[in-house]
């Protein structure tokens, strides 16, 4: 008679299987949390990046001012940036104004919000006190109808990494990173 094998794990084995598993997990979840930290942040600067593309296109098309304000007021109530054709070229909104985008940086969860430690927005301020960029038809960025209006924006996460959306003279946007504090 030849003798049956199990080939089944005991149940020690099983327990030291899930205590393996549920250190291994321990480790890999902040880590993993870091990078949805980090992902969460990367997604509102390519988007603030892609606002400001969009306000360069619409001004180019449309051979319009099309301006991106922060901490702006629309019906009530208050986005962290707003971006909207400026029908009067006065880099501020006017109701009646088309209103193209409206953005939170709330909606993006992981603590993402301006960086004030590192100048939060660099735009010049508009009449009522708030950061404003326009592009004009050329697709150049204005901080009035005369000047130009180059400018940063410094955004971060609930840890500390920091991106840094840059508008240069010559109309050219990019995203930098910055790091931690």
């Amino acid at each position: 008679m030849s003798k049956q094998r199990d080939c089944g794990m005991s149940m020690i084995e099983l327990g030291i299987t899930l205590a393996i598993i549920s250190i291994i997990v321990g480790i890999a979840f902040p880590n993993l949390m870091i990078l949805v930290d980090n992902h969460r942040l990367h997604a509102a600067a390519r988007d603030l990046l892609s606002n400001f593309q969009r306000a360069k296109m619409e001004a180019m098309k449309r051979s319009v001012f099309c301006t991106v304000t922060f901490n702006q007021d629309v019906g009530g109530e208050t986005y962290d940036y707003v971006l909207y054709v400026d029908t009067d070229q006065d880099l501020e909104y006017d109701a009646g104004e088309e209103v193209l985008r409206q953005v939170r940086f709330s909606d993006y969860e992981s603590g993402v919000d301006l960086n004030l430690a590192k100048g939060g927005v660099t735009f010049i301020n508009n009449d009522e006190n708030l950061p404003s960029v326009a592009f004009d038809s050329r697709g150049f960025p204005r901080k009035n109808s005369l000047g130009f209006g180059p400018g940063s924006v410094y955004i971060k996460n609930n840890r500390d990494k920091t991106r840094r959306i840059v508008v240069n003279a010559a109309g050219r946007i990019l995203i930098r990173g910055e790091g931690s504090d």
